[in-house]
């Protein structure tokens, strides 16, 4: 029970300080919003890969390839200025272009006559970008042949025509049908490493679980001022002096954070799930998992700053100078993918690349909890580590 009041009177504390709703709920949903503004501005560009294309036949089949290189999901193309081999190899080597194609000149003829033109195709087979956009040319190819053989197939049916004009009409309009069915396909399969399937939701998958793992940390401040408060002012001093345990006075401090922090990100959840369509609450037991390490690890972080800083301005220093950290290098304000390698690296062993993660994969990859449980081993083993030291520390204040 004294536990529990321990806890009780720090919650109240922190609810009465002024700057608790400031760093736990409003600057979250602030700094959410206008991250997920600025990631949802810059996701609306087009993400497939350019494909540089030359056209030199007149016929409608070169349009036709047009056309479907459109319809992918992997590239779209564009036209390049020069369209000489030269300056086309340029492109690919400069990675202007992933690839670049060269529609033959009297392509349509000879394909309608059944023969086999190839295009020229420019690429760097090596590359991923490459390869990706080399499978993207050869399936709109073998769509346009598809679609081709489909037209000659329905003209031989429609039977004998009056003239060879009235059949080259009825080809090129089953073959306008047959390009045009490709747009909507019956069956469609969509392989997305991540993303819901709507630019500002994405935008804010982003946005909302940095800035919800940001200020889980920075919420610390206030609990951290009462520590210091209660060291400076003798209080603990006096507290040991009654028959409650050093363990107990710990176990109350952290109770006390970790509800703090648990509510925070409950509230941040919802609002992101109402706000901006983020499916948090897909499976509960997931996000009560993630949210549950993640408030055990901030309320290890402020057990551990509440006994290192010896002033009020300790404490603002150690809370933001630890908190920038994990942020800027844990991918808090930004995707670790765009970043170099080595920063990458480094970045993805930090605590709150770990919590952002887990977070991701529930809105993101539809996540359970079994899935969710390496993130959230990976918290709790950094949330111990933090508790340990600050254990530690919080003894030799003591004893002395």
């Amino acid at each position: 029970m004294r536990i529990l009041y321990l806890a009780m009177k720090d919650l109240s504390q922190i609810i009465r300080q002024k700057k608790s709703a400031l760093f736990l709920l409003i600057l979250p949903v602030l700094f959410t919003g206008l991250l997920g503004a600025v990631f949802t501005r810059n996701g609306q560009e087009d993400p497939r890969l350019p494909v540089a294309l030359a056209m030199r036949d007149a016929g409608a089949l070169g349009a036709y390839y047009e056309t479907l290189l459109g319809y992918s999901d992997t590239i779209h193309p564009t036209a390049p200025g020069q369209t000489d081999a030269a300056s086309l190899e340029q492109l690919v080597r400069s990675q202007k272009a992933a690839a670049a194609v060269i529609i033959p000149e009297g392509f349509s003829r000879q394909t309608l006559a059944g023969e086999s033109p190839r295009l020229t195709v420019i690429v760097d087979r090596n590359a991923p970008a490459g390869q990706a956009a080399d499978r993207a040319i050869q399936l709109a190819a073998t769509r346009l042949l598809g679609a081709v053989q489909t037209a000659r197939l329905g003209a031989e049916a429609h039977g004998p025509f009056g003239s060879e004009a009235a059949r080259q009409e009825y080809l090129l309009a089953s073959l306008a049908d047959a390009v045009r069915a490709w747009r909507d396909p019956l069956v469609r399969v969509t392989a997305r490493p991540a993303g819901t399937g709507n630019a500002a939701a994405d935008g804010f998958a982003q946005a909302s679980p940095g800035m919800m793992v940001f200020f889980a940390t920075i919420g610390m401040i206030t609990p951290g001022y009462l520590l210091l408060a209660e060291r400076r002012s003798r209080t603990l001093a006096r507290m040991l002096t009654t028959d409650i345990r050093r363990a107990e006075i710990i176990a109350g401090h952290t109770l006390a954070m970790f509800v703090a922090g648990f509510l925070q990100v409950i509230l941040l959840t919802l609002f992101g799930q109402a706000a901006f369509g983020l499916d948090y609450w897909r499976d509960p037991a997931a996000l009560l998992l993630m949210a549950g390490v993640l408030a055990l690890w901030s309320a290890a972080f402020g057990l551990l700053i509440g006994t290192l800083a010896r002033d009020e301005n300790q404490v603002v220093l150690l809370v933001m100078g630890a908190t920038l950290v994990f942020g800027f290098v844990g991918g808090a304000f930004f995707p670790l993918d765009l970043a170099g390698a080595a920063y990458a690296a480094v970045g993805r062993m930090m605590p709150s690349a770990w919590a952002i993660r887990g977070f991701q994969d529930i809105i993101l990859r539809a996540a359970g909890w079994k899935t969710v449980t390496g993130p959230a081993a990976i918290l709790v083993l950094y949330a111990l580590a933090f508790y340990a030291l600050a254990v530690l520390r919080f003894q030799s204040d003591a004893a002395r």
